[in-house]
Parts: structure tokens; C-alpha cells; sequence
């Protein structure tokens, strides 16, 4: 093998490594937006999650109150 033949290959082999950590970095793009989608989606539902606590408390702090007002309602 020459070494112009030599050259030719280390830069098809180089061509081939370049296109695949294009490759690479377009998925780990895709990855990451993915991550970013889950997390605003996680963030919202345990926003859901702590506003339905919250509005139970709130209920059961109005039921409390309403008997200790009330000393008959037992």
C-alpha cells in the first residue's frame, strides 16, 4: 500500500468517524429534548398532585372548624 493509498484511507476513515458523531450528537440532541419534555411534564403533574393536597387540607381544615363551632354535631 502506498502511502498516498494510506493517506486516502486514514480520510475515509475519518470521513466515516465525523458522520458518525454527527450521528451521535443529533441524538443525543433528540435525548435531551426529550429529558426537558418528561421534566415539564413531571414538574406540572406534581404541581397537580400538591394543589389537590392543598385543597384537601383546606377541606378537612373547614370541616374542623365547622365542628369546633358546632359541639353538637357529635
Amino acid at each position: 500500500m502506498t502511502d498516498g493509498e494510506k493517506l486516502d484511507l486514514i480520510l475515509s476513515e475519518i470521513q466515516g468517524m465525523k458522520a458518525d458523531m454527527q450521528n451521535m450528537n443529533s441524538r443525543i440532541d433528540n435525548v435531551e429534548s426529550q429529558i426537558k419534555q418528561t421534566e415539564r411534564v413531571l414538574k406540572n403533574e406534581i404541581r397537580k398532585e400538591c394543589e389537590l393536597v392543598l385543597d384537601e387540607v383546606e377541606r378537612v381544615y373547614t370541616i374542623l372548624d365547622s365542628h369546633k363551632a358546632n359541639k353538637s354535631a357529635h
